[in-house]
This record gives C-alpha cells, structure tokens and sequence, in this order.
C-alpha cells in the first residue's frame, strides 16, 4: 500500500510540474533587437508617429518593457518598439509578487520584487545582468500580513554618484541604495536600529542627493533630509512640499517650482538658493517633475506658455505663446522639444530656440509620457503610448 501510495505521489509530481513548468527564473529569448532602432521619420523636421507601446511600459533601448501578473508568478516581457515582436520574456515561476520596474539608465532595466529579490536587465536582449537581494526591513511581517495595504509602501528611483547610477528603494520601513555597476548595497538608512522618528515614510533619487522624508507625527531633527547619494551622509534639512518633486539639473544643483509658481535652483550639496525666476504668462509654472531638462536648458510650461530658461543663471533663453493644455509636460533631448500645444496638438519646437517644427492633430487628449534616444511617447487619453520621431 505504501509503495501505491508513492507511486501516486511521483505521479501527481510529475503531471503537476508537466502543467506549470519547473519553478525558476527563466528569459526566453525570442530574437535580437535592433538598437538603436531608426525608423524612417526619425530624426525628420515632420512629427511622424512610428510605433505604438502598452501605456504600462517602460521603454528603455529601443524595447517596450511591461509586467504581466500570472496564475504562477509574475513576469517581465519586452517588445520591440520597431514591430511590436517580444524580443524576450522573463519568467520566475511561483516567484513573489513584482513590485515595479524602471530604467536605470539607457539601456539596463531593474525589477524589483515583493520578497527582496532586485534582477538588472540589459533591455534589448533581456540579458540578466546583475541579481541581488536586499534584506527584510523593520516592517516585514506587517508587509505580509497586510499585503494589500503595504504594497504602495515600496518606492522606486535613480540617483547618481558621478556617472555611476544607484538604485533607491524605500521597502518596509528601510531606505536602501544599491550600486548599479554590481547591485551590491552601498548605504541604508538609518544606518543603526531605527529611532522613534527616523523611520523613512517616503524617498526619491534626484541626482546625487536622496530626499527622505518621515512620516511622524512629531518629525524630530532628521526627518526631513538630503541625504548623499553616494554614501548616505547627511547633507541639509528639506520642508517637502514643492522641493519633493525638484529634477536633476546636473553639476550639483536641482530645479523644481514651489508654491507660488517660482522656478528656483538650488545647490544639491548645501540645498543653497542658486537663482530664481517668476511664473511667466498666465498661470503658475509647472512641476518640477513636469518640466524639461537638457542641454543647460530648463523648460517649463504655464497655463498659455512655454518658456525655456538658461540652468546657468536662470535668464530667459526663449519664450512661445501656446493654447489652453490640460497636460503642462515639457519632453526635450536638447534637439528637439516636445509640448501639447493645446489639449489635442502636439506641438515640436527647436530646443534652442523655440522654433516651431511641426505640428499634429491627435483624435483624443494627449499627454507627453517619455523621451528617449530621439523617441517620444505620446498618451493618448487612454490607449497605448504613441511613439512619435
């Protein structure tokens, strides 16, 4: 009797691991991709839409990246942006739960998963280039008993020390930033057993600083600060607010636009007023998050406007009257600059001097999502992402 009874059991075993596979990390390849990819219109003075990508994706060296929940595990999928073919597929069969993906730079992808496991992923050939896996934090069981609840409580970002991309990730009441060179974690904050108030709520990369902010009632004298990108070192207190949201301006400084609509640089070593500049044309600029950075220019669109501003020293470089947009998203590369004319024109303009190139009528709403290698992505109310070169 024993003996049927093994036999069943290697039985079940083998039909069960025959329907869902056997659990592991898995990239299927499915074929090279093309990068960088040049389709006719790019790089031409007309806008020319040249591709559509699901608004979910993270494009990232020519491939549209998006993570697809399944009945074993999740997985990560990408899809060439040149014919819509999957270059390649990444599985982990009754892995955790995939808590987001985001570009580390222009070519490698890092996912992140809800047990700690973080995996780079060189986008176009879905090559791994590096896996690592970051500790539990303080609120680990709560994140497992509540999951639901704790899953927002996960956040991802970029910064920088120098040219080498760090990866910052807020988990389960501990801030930890891993090298992206080897995902080795450089820094965690707090760096010892955590105090009644230094228990980070929220973080974000922006350049070569880490903004952290508490989440007590009481905020004692860390709550809220810049912390070294590189290191983890304290660097300045920081009231939130406006400056959460600041862009990365390059040579040590960040730009963001706070509560009255002005436009102001700051240093990001001492959190120093570098300059500051008023809202222009009718409305408030937008959000640091919102405007355009390239090329030592900073672009910022009001309610009718949209004004380019050198990162020097702040002195107008161009200005251009617009229509009534809903959307207020500056997308530039220093070439060409990208912004919704009115609520359905998307309107291309020299970067240097605001020269109107091009324009075009889109069926619905618009929103510029992205920009990248020449490329930009355009939502259109709620369908995919429109490339447009």
């Amino acid at each position: 009797m024993r003996l049927i009874h093994l036999l069943s059991s290697a039985v079940a075993c083998v039909l069960l691991l025959g329907l869902v596979g056997v659990p592991g990390e898995i990239v299927v390849p499915a074929g090279d991709a093309t990068r960088p990819w040049r389709p006719a219109g790019r790089g031409t003075p007309p806008i020319d839409v040249v591709g559509r990508v699901a608004a979910t994706s993270e494009v990232v060296g020519g491939v549209a990246v998006t993570g697809r929940w399944g009945l074993t595990g999740d997985t990560l999928s990408g899809k060439r942006i040149s014919d819509g073919a999957t270059a390649w597929t990444y599985r982990n069969d009754w892995g955790d739960d995939l808590v987001g993906h985001l570009a580390l730079d222009d070519r490698r992808l890092a996912a992140v998963w809800r047990d700690g496991r973080v995996t780079l992923v060189d986008a176009p050939n879905g090559r791994i280039v590096w896996q690592t896996d970051i500790p539990p934090g303080p609120g680990h069981e709560a994140n497992r008993v509540y999951d639901e609840e704790w899953g927002a409580a996960w956040e991802i970002s970029v910064g920088r020390d120098g040219s080498v991309p760090v990866l910052v990730i807020l988990h389960e009441g501990r801030l930890d930033v891993l090298d992206g060179r080897t995902g080795a974690i450089r820094w965690s904050y707090p760096p010892g057993p955590a105090g009644s108030c230094q228990v980070p709520g929220s973080a974000r990369g922006v350049g070569e600083v880490v903004l952290v902010s508490s989440n007590c009632a009481n905020p004692g004298p860390e709550a809220d600060v810049a912390l070294s990108a590189a290191d983890g070192r304290p660097l300045w207190r920081h009231d939130g607010g406006a400056l959460w949201h600041a862009r990365d301006l390059g040579d040590g400084r960040l730009a963001y636009v706070d509560e009255k609509g002005r436009l102001n640089v700051r240093g990001a070593g001492d959190g120093k007023l570098v300059w500051r500049v008023p809202p222009a044309g009718s409305g408030e600029a937008s959000g640091g998050e919102s405007m355009g950075v390239s090329d030592g220019l900073v672009t910022v669109r009001t309610r009718t406007e949209v004004s380019a501003f050198r990162a020097a020293d702040g002195g107008l470089a161009w200005r251009r009257d617009l229509g009534d947009a809903w959307n207020d998203t500056v997308l530039t590369d220093g070439v060409h600059t990208y912004v919704a004319e009115d609520t359905r024109t998307l309107a291309k303009l020299d970067a240097r001097t605001g020269r109107l190139i091009d324009r075009h009528r889109f069926e619905a709403d618009i929103s510029p999502i992205w920009m990248r290698d020449g490329l930009a992505g355009i939502s259109v109310l709620y369908g995919d992402d429109v490339v447009v070169g």
